[in-house]
Parts: C-alpha cells; sequence; structure tokens
C-alpha cells in the first residue's frame, strides 16, 4: 500500500551526550519523540506511526503525500527547540567545546536533525527492510550537510 518512511537521527548526540550527561541526553530523546509524535498527529494522518529504533535513531511512518510537511515541521519544530537543551554560552557560540581522550579541544555544531525519506511513490518493495535500508540511505547522506535537512529519495527502481 502507498506509504512514507521517514528515518530520522539527531546529529551531534553523542557530543551532547558526552558533555551534558545521560540524564540530560534523555531529555533531548525526549523532546526529539514529542516534536516526531506532534508531527504524526497534526500532519500524518489516521494511520501514523513514530517508533523509537534505539539511541537517537526514530522512524515515521505515514500516508503517501504528507512526507514533505512532516519532515519540514519536524525539523522547525526541532530547530526552534534543542536551543533550550543547552546553557547559554553554547548556545550563544553556536558549538559545543569538549577535550578528547588525546587532549585536544573539540568542537561540535548544536544538535540538529537528518531525515531520510523513502516512499513508495517511484519504487516497489518486496520487503519492507528494502524501504528501511533506502530511507536510511537517504539519511546517512544529509547528515553530511550541517544543520538540520531532510531529503526525499527521488530515484526509480
Amino acid at each position: 500500500r502507498p506509504l512514507s518512511v521517514l528515518m530520522i537521527d539527531v546529529d551531534n548526540f553523542k557530543a551532547y551526550n558526552d558533555t551534558y550527561g545521560f540524564l540530560q541526553g534523555d531529555r533531548v530523546i525526549q523532546l526529539t519523540a514529542r516534536v516526531l509524535q506532534k508531527a504524526s498527529i497534526d500532519l500524518g494522518g489516521a494511520d501514523a506511526f513514530v517508533g523509537h529504533v534505539g539511541g537517537d535513531d526514530f522512524v515515521l511512518l505515514s500516508q503517501l503525500g504528507r512526507e514533505a510537511d512532516l519532515a519540514a515541521a519536524v525539523v522547525e519544530h526541532f530547530d526552534g527547540a534543542i536551543g533550550e537543551m543547552y546553557s547559554d554560552e553554547d548556545r550563544q557560540r553556536g558549538y559545543i567545546e569538549t577535550t578528547s581522550r588525546r587532549g585536544e579541544l573539540q568542537r561540535f555544531p548544536l544538535a540538529s536533525i537528518s531525515i531520510g525519506i523513502a516512499t513508495t511513490e517511484r519504487r516497489f518493495y518486496n520487503h519492507h527492510a528494502q524501504v528501511i535500508a533506502v530511507a536510511s540511505e537517504m539519511k546517512t547522506f544529509m547528515k553530511k550537510t550541517l544543520g538540520s535537512s531532510w531529503a526525499i529519495d527521488a530515484r526509480s527502481a
């Protein structure tokens, strides 16, 4: 049946978790879940589903044709809320400074969100793992860009 699969990942989450601790890291995961749930309820349609894959990875399933609006809403709401999870100093700088195990100072941008999207609009999938693989591939591609971003796979089978 027609379907959109959004694979979602929080960028720079490990640096955040290492700097602020597991409790604050859990709050970022909860924030991400709330953002996805709100988008799902508002825009996903009656059969929309949000799942926590694990760590900072999520999946959102929705009716075909809603994926662009969903992704745009997730990015907007995540970006609007994530700054509150940082200290004033880090938020103003726009990055976290941490010391590596080698004693080197490293800078990581504030957390952002990458979304890769696969749909049944242009491709037929024989198995659910295939559509997940395509959405994951798109997510990995989007992680190479700075800041929150999303992309829909437009390739044909």
